[in-house]
């Protein structure tokens, strides 16, 4: 996938929080299954992506950007 600028991207839907997630992978897949619950429900599964592994050492990267980021600067 090219690379795509942050400003051309539009938002179609609202971002969830989730209360947890589970993974479970392939050899060439990664996929993540997004968990919520709302208290006295049960949990379920909202949404779910497939990462390829070019697209998870991007999120991997962005993530340890995330974590190393401590000044509270937007990327």
């Amino acid at each position: 996938m090219s690379k795509v600028k942050k400003e051309s991207l539009q938002r179609h839907t609202p971002p969830s929080l989730v209360s947890g997630f589970k993974a479970a992978q392939t050899s060439n897949v990664l996929i993540i299954d997004f968990i919520t619950a709302l208290p006295g429900e049960t949990e379920a599964i909202f949404d779910s992506v497939v990462l390829t592994k070019d697209i998870t050492q991007n999120l991997l990267k962005a993530l340890n950007q995330f974590l190393e980021n401590d000044d509270g600067e937007k990327n």
